[in-house]
């Protein structure tokens, strides 16, 4: 008789591939967060952009700073406006200052590129919630069959 495969993840397990699956959009800029340059950018104006006929459009606040000798604009977060004027960390690469980054929680989690990574952590609820171990859910079940009807 072929033996049963069962599949059994711990809370420990699972919280360890949680906090992966939410470090995953840091995944792509890690490298301008632990050896970039850090300077000060300035909020000057804002801008609507177009998508298509599907979305109308999404505004960026631009964002002007200094890298080196040189001054550079940026988009800031999708649908995030920074008053004008405002002061906003940037991180940018020494050798292609035009690769840079706000390290922010909206610019890193609320983009486009944010998407993949929800849609992989609701996969993996769903997939804990199918295999974890049920050992709980049948101790309660035992104990709800031997209380008595009244």
């Amino acid at each position: 008789m072929p033996k049963e495969i069962s599949f059994k993840i711990s809370k420990l397990q699972f919280w360890a591939v949680t906090l992966l699956i939410l470090l995953f959009p840091l995944s792509s800029k890690y490298k301008l967060i632990i050896w970039g340059e850090k300077t000060v950018g300035t909020v000057v104006d804002h801008k609507k952009v177009g998508f298509g006929r599907l979305s109308e459009y999404d505004t960026y606040s631009v964002i002007q700073f200094n890298a080196d000798s040189k001054t550079l604009r940026m988009y800031g977060p999708e649908n995030t406006i920074y008053e004008l004027g405002d002061s906003i960390t940037v991180y940018y690469n020494k050798n292609n200052p035009q690769n840079c980054m706000i390290f922010s929680f909206t610019y890193i989690y609320t983009g486009r590129s944010a998407i993949i990574p929800f849609v992989l952590l609701l996969v993996w609820i769903a997939f804990y919630n199918a295999f974890k171990d049920k050992k709980v859910d049948k101790a309660s079940t035992q104990k709800e069959q031997e209380l008595p009807l009244q």
